[in-house]
């Protein structure tokens, strides 16, 4: 049986754990902070519709609606660089949770807003 040689040589320390934990509480304060993003978008999207469909003519309604549209955009921007940056340099957990926020809330909130924003278009009551 042979041993290993007398030169100094040891098994190298485990890597260390993450530095920096991803706790649940945190992911779930950047999912409510994107949620919340979402209520003011469409907020000011259907406040745009209501104030553009006040006048005889509705073409201005249809603005609103393309408001909502880059909302949307200058949302999803900002979501992703903030949750990035914040993953990379900050807290972890609410980066994610911005990310997987705005990946959840695009598909309810915007087709409840636009979806809105069409109904009250098309129906000519305002």
């Amino acid at each position: 049986m042979s041993f290993p040689p007398q030169h100094g040589w040891t098994v190298p320390p485990p890597p260390p754990g993450p530095q920096r934990p991803i706790r649940t509480r945190r992911v779930f304060a950047g999912i409510g902070l994107v949620f919340l993003g979402q209520v003011v978008v469409i907020l000011l999207g259907v406040v745009a519709v209501v104030i553009g469909s006040q006048n005889a003519n509705s073409e201005n309604a249809v603005l609103g609606i393309y408001l909502e549209l880059l909302l949307q955009v200058a949302l999803f921007v900002a979501c992703l660089v903030v949750g990035i940056v914040w993953i990379s340099r900050k807290d972890r957990g609410i980066g994610l949770g911005i990310l997987i926020g705005w990946g959840v809330s695009v598909l309810v909130f915007p087709v409840a807003g636009i979806g809105v924003c069409l109904a009250l278009v098309n129906q000519g009551q305002l």
